[in-house]
């Protein structure tokens, strides 16, 4: 018997399903094309990319004979870029992109489909707004991704710093928190777009527009979606003369210093009292270390009798030998138990103390702060501290100087003689490390520049004079040319 239509009709419609569309955000899941890339690339307006095959980024950098490091750059039209999963599209001094680390965990497959649902609807609402990404990178194995956005390039001086700059940290962190970004990412090695390997990890990289984008819309576009507060700067002009300008900073002026004197009172209160609670404190000693085990015993206990001659002069009580002697010696007992490191307990003579505590005395009543929070870094001490530590080890200074003169050719002079040539021979090679570092920053500027950089540039890179910088630049044949000026606008 024929089988009736409507019965027809309902084993079709049984035996075919209708497709379910994915719910991709509003992303293009069509993968990245060699066109796209070929603008990418325009866009950064580079020729070469410091690349990393591996997420082993100290293989991304090449060691020189003379100790120093050189980045491995790739140029873009080799197959080595290619083989690279990592690439640094931005630099400190140049950046033509925006990359967002995204670490939402979504699904494993490398479509749009897979990225996590809330990166999904915050990425309908940035295309609806006009602000959509125009790279999205997927990673197959757990739905991660990083996104691009194209900008209008920003610069900076040598050291990274510049208005743009951080208007571009601010765009980058707004957009972050949004997408509940990474917030340990680096914004420096990130997926390569341009990878043509097979790894099973590499990202899956959609081209999604070629707009670019200007930072300062770009911020406002994000915060009016995100419901944020918009950049009001303050208005240059406050005060409607400058008499109300005066009147008003000598108001702050009391108001600051009527603080400030609370402040130390109350500090001189409760000072000893939180040193308990401080976790970095031992019995109320900051104890100084030399290296781990060993303790810096004499300038331990310097610091904290310098630091408990202070207190007792804002509390208003009197600087004896004793209080200061006694705070000496609690906190080198304390370093040599913490940190003796089995040497003996060289607790220095009375009489050398008794120099110390008027040596203390006399730094806390000349010292022209009235507060000491003893907030000078470990290890390193000030100028007051080295000249009383000097009272410490002068008869030490002394008993040296005489063994000079009595025993020119004994063992001491002999051992003291190595040691010295030693430190000339390492103070040597350590100045030819130097020209070679330098040299190398010049040979790395003009690679990725096609411009020799300024002298001045590498004397603050380096923190080395003028002279330091050409004589190496002389050394290794390095011909600057003349005539350029002093300010450069360049990556």
């Amino acid at each position: 018997m024929a089988m009736s239509l409507q019965a027809y009709a309902h084993n079709a419609h049984i035996q075919t399903p209708t497709r379910v569309e994915r719910d991709r955000g509003g992303l293009d899941n069509t993968p990245a094309s060699d066109t796209d890339r070929d603008f990418l690339r325009a866009h950064l307006g580079r020729d070469v990319l410091h690349g990393s095959v591996t997420r082993d980024f100290k293989k991304a950098y090449r060691r020189n004979a003379d100790g120093s490091n050189l980045p491995r750059m790739y140029r873009f039209e080799t197959d080595a870029l290619g083989r690279c999963e990592y690439a640094m599209l931005t630099t400190k001094q140049y950046a033509a992109v925006l990359v967002v680390d995204v670490d939402q965990v979504g699904t494993a497959g490398g479509d749009p489909a897979d990225l996590n649902p809330y990166v999904r609807d915050v990425v309908r609402s940035l295309i609806a707004y006009y602000v959509g990404p125009a790279w999205v990178g997927i990673n197959p194995t757990n739905g991660r991704a990083q996104f691009i956005w194209l900008i209008d390039p920003v610069y900076a001086d040598h050291e990274g710093k510049s208005a743009q700059m951080k208007l571009l940290a601010a765009t980058t962190r707004v957009l972050g928190e949004l997408l509940d970004h990474d917030p340990h990412f680096s914004h420096r090695f990130s997926r390569n777009p341009f990878y043509t390997g097979k790894a099973p990890t590499a990202y899956r990289w959609y081209r999604q527009h070629n707009r670019v984008m200007r930072l300062g819309d770009l911020v406002k576009q994000v915060r009016d979606m995100a419901g944020q507060d918009q950049f009001d700067p303050a208005p240059r002009q406050q005060f409607s003369s400058g008499r109300e300008l005066i009147n008003a900073v000598k108001t702050r002026r009391e108001e600051a210093q009527a603080f400030k004197a609370l402040a130390q009172d109350v500090d001189a209160e409760i000072a000893g009292g939180l040193d308990q609670y401080d976790p970095e404190l031992i019995d109320g000693v900051r104890v100084l270390w030399i290296a781990q085990g060993t303790a810096a015993r004499d300038e331990t206990a310097f610091r904290h009798a310098l630091k408990t001659g202070h207190r007792l002069r804002q509390q208003g009580q009197r600087l004896t030998d004793a209080a200061i002697i006694d705070a000496y010696e609690h906190a080198y007992n304390v370093a040599h138990t913490h940190g003796g490191a089995g040497r003996d307990n060289e607790m220095p003579p009375m009489r050398d103390r008794q120099t110390m505590a008027r040596r203390v005395r006399g730094y806390v009543t000349q010292s022209k702060s009235a507060a000491y929070n003893g907030s000078s870094a470990p290890g390193k001490a000030t100028s007051s501290e080295r000249k009383a530590l000097a009272t410490m080890g002068r008869k030490g200074g002394q008993k040296a100087a005489q063994r000079w003169k009595t025993d020119p050719e004994g063992k001491y002079a002999q051992a003291e003689r190595k040691k010295l040539t030693e430190a000339n021979a390492v103070r040597t090679i350590s100045g030819k490390a130097s020209k070679a570092q330098i040299a190398a920053w010049f040979y790395s500027a003009y690679a990725q520049t096609k411009a020799w950089p300024l002298v001045k540039e590498a004397a603050s890179e380096f923190n080395v004079s003028e002279k330091t910088v050409r004589r190496a630049v002389k050394d290794a044949g390095i011909v600057l040319p003349r005539g350029r000026t002093k300010k450069l606008d360049r990556p």
